[in-house]
């Protein structure tokens, strides 16, 4: 049975975001939707050149379901289906094209992304400058979710001290609603902040960023013993945020090897000494593959706690110590 009112829900969707978890809560929040009015979950990977036009073909073909079909990689998918697709006006199965991450615009699936961003649900990366104000207004937002109120400048400050992730933060705030329930409040002060942050605030990262600038295993190693031991909570979603901005940095900054350093770090948007003394040699030591094999390691341990993985910090410490 076709769907009587296409209108209503689009045959085609996308999704993206480097903002892993505002993406995964939009996703899990239209999965559990749509199962609840009856709809059939399919996940399809665009790798396989028919596993599309598979899944559009046997679409509301069980008991007169719709479906919403998942696409993994829908880069390899033939734009020629999803525009035919796209202007289908009777469908029993929408596309959700799910992408990790943010189209690659200078490809032509990025800039076909881009000619249709009425049906794209997107949550980029804000930019560096921006991202403490998102940030802020993030943790007001998650405090909401709780039925708490915390000050703007509490927000700020919290993002001053833990940095801009999402995923960090969102703990964060977790662990601040929980003290405050405990306190019998549902204001989340000064008291909450502290009390969440203290028990890694006498673990010193800088140890880690050293070890990992020099790509020295054997501190890397007992720096990260050393946390562990000094930390009662998983310090994986916290680590990983800070370690996040200076690797990304150092990708960066080897990407952009084709300029002086003056240039790179104009471009950048840091100071030139900083750069070419701070950010250049770990970058260079590192190269263009040991920089993005450090940001997937810290990218997989990110995901393994939002997936609710048994032991995220052992991942984490794993692809660490294995790309030195």
């Amino acid at each position: 049975m076709a769907n009587k009112d296409p209108q209503k829900f689009p045959s085609l969707l996308i999704l993206s975001g480097s903002q892993t978890i505002l993406r995964l809560r939009f996703f899990r929040h239209m999965i559990s939707t749509q199962e609840a009015e009856g709809w059939v979950i399919d996940y399809v990977d665009g790798v396989s050149p028919t596993a599309v036009r598979d899944v559009l073909d046997g679409g509301g073909l069980f008991m007169a379901s719709k479906t919403l079909a998942v696409v993994n990689n829908p880069h390899k998918v033939a734009l020629e289906v999803l525009d035919k697709h796209l202007g289908a006006k009777d469908y029993d199965t929408t596309l959700l094209l799910y992408i990790e991450g943010e189209p690659d615009g200078r490809t032509k699936f990025g800039k076909w992304v881009k000619a249709h961003s009425k049906i794209h649900k997107a949550f980029p990366e804000p930019t560096e400058w921006k991202a403490p104000e998102v940030a802020a207004q993030f943790v007001s937002d998650e405090v909401k979710r709780y039925g708490m109120t915390i000050q703007p400048s509490l927000a700020i400050a919290l993002v001053g001290r833990g940095g801009a992730d999402l995923g960090m933060l969102s703990f964060e705030v977790q662990k601040m609603a929980m003290l405050a329930m405990a306190h019998g409040t549902k204001v989340i002060d000064m008291a909450e902040v502290k009390g969440a942050m203290a028990p890694i605030a006498a673990a010193s990262v800088a140890p880690i960023v050293e070890a990992l600038a020099k790509r020295n295993r054997k501190k890397l190693s007992r720096a990260l013993v050393r946390l562990r031991k000094t930390t009662g909570a998983d310090p994986t979603m916290r680590i990983c945020g800070l370690l996040r901005t200076n690797v990304l940095r150092w990708i960066s900054a080897v990407y952009l090897d084709n300029l002086p350093p003056a240039a790179a770090a104009a471009e950048l948007g840091l100071n030139k000494w900083y750069f070419e003394n701070k950010i250049l040699p770990p970058a260079q030591r590192w190269g263009k593959a040991g920089t993005v094999r450090l940001a997937r390691g810290i990218a997989l341990a990110e995901r393994a706690v939002l997936n609710g993985a048994v032991s995220p910090w052992t991942l984490l410490t794993a692809q660490l110590l294995d790309a030195c």
